[in-house]
């Protein structure tokens, strides 16, 4: 059973780990110099690029609940999940995943872009041998949009099916109750300022399989990010606040708050910092329980 836990702990670190840092360095044998990704120019002077970096509406950084790669401390001041404790680790391992943009010719034109979304999401009991509590799975495809202009928007289907882990079940005797959202979301973006970033989001689910579940979702936020100027001009400082509410949830108010310092390296936004968060857990199969807790993570947005 341990050995069985490791290497799950292991493959989901090494599913974290940023892919240019798995491969061999550039020049070795077989192995191709890095570059700008593959990009052609269409007549119209518009530029077709294959497996961009980053996105025209990048994810929510304090949304607990998306892809990304992470690596999580947390301590809880309310546990909701049955016998549990409040000292956990979480990982996560994945992201929004860039497969086709479509950039303007001039620098106030219009960009789209295609990704892919998957990603594992794990926790760990530090105080329960590091038992595995859940994990979810999630994947999907999003069309994402930006100009010039302060305004973007999103467009996502997505899926996300949860599951109870195999030594808390057996220690605990909670089964799986088949929790799997199929979501369809619409999401639009306000540039209020070079610094402030605004946001809202919708989203209904299909394919729900317990009677609990319900349709509708609702989130918003805001964003507030400095220029970089800390550490010799290499990061930066912001703070994000997240709002969720669910139908299944009788619209209970989940809120997250994070902070900390943000840079980019390879294109990929990383941020070393805390959050805050008072609502749902962001396992599906434990949806009915709201519980608080103090984060401190790296997180990777790929």
């Amino acid at each position: 059973m341990r050995t069985r836990r490791l290497l799950a702990i292991v493959g989901v670190l090494g599913l974290a780990v940023p892919a240019h840092a798995q491969q061999p360095r550039p020049g070795a044998a077989g192995v191709p110099d890095a570059g700008r990704e593959p990009t052609w120019t269409l007549g119209s002077g518009r530029t077709v690029s294959l497996f961009p970096t980053g996105d025209v509406f990048p994810p929510y950084m304090a949304d607990p609940h998306k892809t990304e790669s992470a690596v999580m401390g947390h301590l809880y001041t309310r546990t909701g999940i049955a016998d549990s404790t409040d000292r956990r680790i979480g990982l996560k391992a994945g992201g929004r995943l860039g497969m086709v943009r479509l950039s303007p010719r001039s620098p106030n034109g219009r960009s789209w872009q295609l990704s892919l979304d998957a990603g594992l999401d794990a926790q760990f009991d530090s105080d329960q041998k590091v038992d595995n509590i859940g994990w979810d799975g999630n994947y999907g495809v999003t069309l994402t949009t930006a100009s010039g202009g302060p305004f973007s928007a999103k467009l996502a289907l997505l899926h996300v099916s949860s599951h109870v882990g195999d030594e808390y079940s057996e220690r605990t005797g909670r089964t799986r109750i088949d929790y799997t959202r199929q979501e369809l979301a619409f999401g639009l973006g306000w540039r209020l300022a070079r610094a402030v970033h605004v946001y809202a989001e919708g989203g209904w689910g299909t394919d729900l399989l317990t009677e609990e579940q319900k349709p509708w979702r609702v989130q918003g936020g805001v964003e507030v990010q400095s220029r970089r100027t800390l550490l010799g001009g290499r990061f930066a400082w912001y703070v994000a606040v997240d709002f969720q509410a669910m139908e299944e949830r009788d619209w209970r108010l989940d809120t997250a708050v994070q902070t900390g310092l943000t840079t980019t390296s390879s294109g990929r936004r990383v941020r070393i910092g805390a959050q805050y968060d008072d609502g749902r857990v962001p396992l599906g199969e434990f949806f009915q329980d709201t519980e608080a807790w103090f984060t401190l993570a790296l997180w990777i947005d790929l």
